[in-house]
C-alpha cells in the first residue's frame, strides 16, 4: 500500500491535531504509532521528534489548557484587583470556557476515578498546584485564609481535588449552557474559602472541646461497645481536651 501524501507538516501541533481528530472520529487511540504516521504520510521519526507516545499528546492537551487559562487571566486588567477567591472563580470559569471548544476530546481523555495520579496528568497538576499555592499565600496575606501550620500545607492539594471534582461534574452536566456547572463552581469555591477562613475550624474544635469536657454525649448517644464505653465521646476526650 503506498504511503499517504502528507496532509500537514509533522510539527508538534500538527501531530497533536491529527491525533485528536483520530480519537474523536474512531473513539479510541490509533493501534500503533506506525499506523498513525503512515495514514498521514509521516515517518515514525517525525513523530518521535516531538513525542514518545500518544499519552504525551494527551498530557500536552491538559497542560496547555492550564497555561492558556492562566495566560489569559494574568494578561487581563482586572486580574490584579481580584482577591484570592475571585481569582479561583475566574480561573474555573475561564478554564471550562476553553474546554468547551474541545469538550469531546476532554471527556475522552479526562482522568477517571483514581487515575489523576497518572504521569499523563503530572504537568497539569504541577501547574495547577503551583497556582493554588500562590492563591493560598495571597489569601493568607490579605486575611481571606487563616494561616494554619498543618492543615494549611494541604490546601493546594485540596484545591486540586476540587478541580477534579468540578471536572467530573462538568463531564456529567446536561443542563443548557452548563448552567449547573456554573452554579457548582460558585458553591464549591465559596465553601472552600469558607472552610479556610478564620474561625470556622477553630469554632468546630472549640465546640468539640466543650462537649468533651462537659460530656453531654452520654445523655443522648447510646453506648457502642460491650464494655459500655462510648467510642465517639472517648475520641473527643482524647483528642480535643485542652
Amino acid at each position: 500500500m503506498p504511503t499517504a501524501k502528507k496532509t500537514q507538516p509533522a510539527t508538534a501541533e500538527g501531530l497533536a491535531a491529527a491525533y485528536r481528530r483520530f480519537v474523536l472520529l474512531e473513539g479510541s487511540a490509533p493501534k500503533s504509532i506506525f499506523a498513525f504516521c503512515d495514514a498521514h504520510g509521516w515517518t515514525e521519526a517525525d513523530f518521535y521528534a516531538h513525542f514518545t507516545g500518544f499519552d504525551q499528546i494527551e498530557a500536552r492537551f491538559w497542560t496547555e489548557r492550564i497555561e492558556a487559562t492562566l495566560e489569559r487571566l494574568k494578561g487581563s486588567e482586572e486580574w490584579s484587583g481580584f482577591g484570592a477567591r475571585e481569582k479561583l472563580l475566574a480561573f474555573y470559569f475561564t478554564w471550562f470556557e476553553m474546554l468547551i471548544d474541545e469538550r469531546s476530546f476532554a471527556l475522552a481523555t479526562a482522568p477517571g476515578p483514581g487515575k489523576a495520579s497518572s504521569a499523563r496528568y503530572a504537568g497539569w497538576k504541577e501547574l495547577f498546584v503551583r497556582f493554588a499555592r500562590e492563591l493560598v499565600a495571597e489569601g493568607e496575606s490579605n486575611g481571606e485564609i487563616e494561616r494554619r501550620s498543618f492543615i494549611g500545607e494541604r490546601y493546594p492539594e485540596a484545591l486540586w481535588m476540587q478541580q477534579l471534582f468540578l471536572l467530573q461534574f462538568w463531564s456529567n452536566d446536561r443542563s443548557a449552557g452548563f448552567e449547573d456547572t456554573d452554579a457548582a463552581i460558585e458553591k464549591a469555591v465559596n465553601l472552600g474559602f469558607d472552610l479556610m477562613r478564620k474561625g470556622v475550624v477553630e469554632s468546630a474544635v472549640d465546640a468539640f472541646r466543650f462537649f468533651a469536657r462537659k460530656s453531654p454525649m452520654e445523655a443522648w448517644m447510646p453506648s457502642m461497645d460491650r464494655s459500655g464505653n462510648n467510642p465517639v465521646s472517648s475520641f473527643f476526650a482524647r483528642n480535643f481536651k485542652g
